[in-house]
């Protein structure tokens, strides 16, 4: 190796930059400021770290941390919140034993199929053979 490149052991290392505490006005402000405007432009970020006493670095890494800090809440909400029932419009096809279409308006139907649930797995397969041939053929 060129000894150009090489590092040289006997200088003084580097300490880590000390983490910036903001004082509870800063935050408010800068909290307030984020409700509402998620984005700032160079001007406005340049005019809110003037007014606040910080740098424009420290404004622009705080914006960053708040937004992903924004972010990754609605995605836990997200995964915590159970999904609302929702009321579904459904044809009904048997009803008191008794088919309430004929076979050639039952051939006619699209159904709507999820792929966690294919019809070949419903409970209500085996009582309509003809129904898992039709849809199969209709695709």
């Amino acid at each position: 190796m060129d000894e150009s490149h090489a590092k040289v052991t006997t200088s003084k290392p580097r300490k880590k930059r000390s983490r910036a505490a903001f004082t509870h006005a800063q935050v408010f402000e800068l909290e307030r400021r984020f409700n509402h405007q998620r984005y700032l432009s160079g001007p406005e970020r340049a005019d809110l770290a003037g007014g606040l006493k910080l740098t424009e670095t420290q404004v622009k890494i705080w914006f960053q941390n708040r937004r992903y800090k924004t972010k990754r809440r609605a995605l836990q909400q997200e995964l915590t919140t159970p999904p609302t029932a929702r009321k579904v419009a459904v044809r009904v096809l048997m009803k008191d034993d008794q088919l309430q279409y004929k076979p050639e308006e039952i051939s006619s139907l699209r159904p709507i199929m999820y792929p966690s649930f294919p019809l070949a797995w419903s409970p209500y397969a085996a009582f309509y053979p003809g129904l898992l041939a039709c849809i199969q053929s209709c695709q």
